[in-house]
């Protein structure tokens, strides 16, 4: 029983698959749905029109005759037939039999003839009172007749033809014991009533009508999402950049909602990106103008008092020399954290990667700031992986990372003043930590300080406190190198996370 089952619904789930399928690409082509609509909706028209001839058309009663004038001739070649195969006369006898049994009940039976060469008749039923004929007369009027009514022929099947009731005559030559006779059968074929109708320009107009309605009904949906897409072309082009089409459907329609619904967001995201851009290039000019103004005014005020000699001792002068020799110093270094910045954000810059050992640069780094940290009496602690990790860094860019995260921490870390460095290597990167105590940071304040010029307190505004360039730097260069930095704010320890690529050995 399997066995029989199996096959069978093989069969249905191919077939099942098949219609899927069949329905999928309807679903995805607006031509085929389309196609499939004009053919549903002409089938429609013609089917509704057909049907509603017989009401709409008009009847015109014909009287057919085609029926019984092809039983006569039917009845002419069997005979004729039989006559000839079987060599004798018996079966045209026996059909004269029958038709003069049949004169006695009805007025329609079939008159026989059969004459010899020379149109003597030979046999004849009742109702005929030839005893000699014209063959050639006969026959000419037999062939008239079929010439006249073409669609009568007593070669091929009649077809239905409309005339008025008249005799007709089958003609069959015969060949009995080697003699040529001829078979002649006449009667007036008995006719059925038809009522035809002709067609006129109603059933016509229906049917237009219908597929059109139907046409118009079916693809409503699709010029609904035409008219949808169009008007959401048009509110984007008005300025409506968020202004979205809803998608319908999978064909191509479809699609180009969607595609446009893209260009719309991908626009908006530039002209988003470009305002960015130009309002950070606004604060770049803002906060660049004031962190130079600032020192920039020093330096000019102290100057102007040394010029006019306005100061009363050689230690006030040199107090004076000294200041403004700093802020200039101060005002250099801001530059030249601008100017590296500026470098660093080029897209066309190349670094000078070469292998260095990370241990090695921090370990050198540190002991180069440890004059510095006792000197604002902090401490570093490490925690360094005793396994050498090699990183391909360009080490000057890299030395400006650790140095200005190490510097960050010397000069804001609160508590004991320990800045704790760690080393390791985590699969295929280097992760470098530096963490400090320091005062509470927000989500927002984590997030904003790699931002240009940011402070966490907005009012240091002495450059001496930094130029608010040096994450921002510090982020540029670790990306530039493929790797990441990132800071968290845990237990009171601001630590600052770095990752960068090593070389697998």
């Amino acid at each position: 029983m399997r066995k029989i089952i199996k096959p069978f619904k093989y069969l249905l789930s191919k077939l099942k698959l098949f219609i899927v399928n069949a329905i999928t690409k309807v679903r995805e082509s607006i031509r085929i749905q389309l196609l499939t609509t004009f053919i549903l909706c002409a089938f429609l028209g013609l089917l509704v029109a057909r049907f509603t001839l017989p009401y709409v058309g008009n009847p015109t009663p014909t009287i057919d005759y085609s029926g019984d004038m092809q039983q006569i001739n039917f009845q002419a070649q069997q005979a004729a037939d039989l006559a000839v195969s079987e060599n004798s006369v018996e079966t045209i006898l026996q059909m004269i039999e029958v038709e003069n049994e049949k004169l006695k009940l009805t007025e329609h039976a079939l008159k026989v003839l059969v004459t010899d060469e020379h149109g003597k008749v030979l046999y004849k039923t009742k109702q005929a009172e030839e005893e000699q004929i014209d063959v050639h007369n006969k026959i000419r009027h037999v062939m008239d007749f079929a010439i006249n009514n073409p669609l009568y022929n007593f070669n091929y099947d009649i077809p239905t033809v409309k005339q008025s009731r008249k005799e007709i005559i089958a003609f069959y030559p015969i060949t009995i014991e080697d003699k040529n006779l001829y078979l002649f059968v006449s009667g007036i074929p008995s006719g059925v009533l038809i009522k035809s109708i002709t067609e006129g320009p109603v059933p016509v107009l229906i049917g237009i009508a219908v597929f059109t309605l139907s046409f118009l009904y079916l693809t409503k949906r699709k010029m609904k999402q035409i008219e949808l897409l169009a008007k959401g072309v048009k509110e984007i082009a008005k300025g409506d950049l968020s202004y979205r089409i809803e998608k319908k459907g999978m064909d191509e329609i479809a699609l180009l909602t969607e595609n446009v619904n893209h260009m719309a967001e991908a626009i908006m995201t530039n002209i988003e990106m470009e305002r960015r851009i130009e309002k950070q290039k606004n604060e770049l000019i803002t906060n660049v103008s004031h962190d130079l103004r600032t020192p920039l005014t020093s330096i000019i005020g102290y100057l102007r008092l040394l010029r006019d000699e306005r100061y009363d001792t050689k230690e006030q002068y040199d107090e004076y020399v000294k200041i403004a020799f700093s802020k200039s110093e101060q005002l250099k270094n801001l530059i030249e954290d601008l100017f590296e910045y500026t470098k660093l954000t080029n897209e066309s810059i190349v670094l000078g990667q070469q292998e260095v050992c990370m241990n090695e640069l921090l370990d050198q780094l540190i002991e180069e700031l440890i004059p510095q940290a006792e000197e604002n009496h902090r401490t570093f602690i490490k925690n360094f992986s005793e396994q050498r990790i090699f990183a391909t860094v360009d080490s000057e860019k890299i030395v400006r990372v650790f140095d200005n995260l190490l510097m960050n921490a010397i000069k804001y870390s609160t508590g004991d003043g320990e800045i704790f460095v760690s080393l390791e290597r985590k699969e295929r990167y280097v992760h470098i930590c530096v963490a400090n105590e320091s005062n509470e940071f927000t989500s927002e304040e984590l997030m904003s300080l790699f931002d240009r010029f940011y402070k966490k307190d907005q009012s240091r505004t002495s450059v001496a406190e930094g130029s608010g360039l040096g994450l921002a730097i510090a982020k540029s260069i670790v990306e530039l190198h493929g790797g990441k930095i990132d800071t968290k704010y845990k237990d009171g320890m601001l630590q600052f996370i770095i990752e960068l690529p090593v070389i697998v050995s």
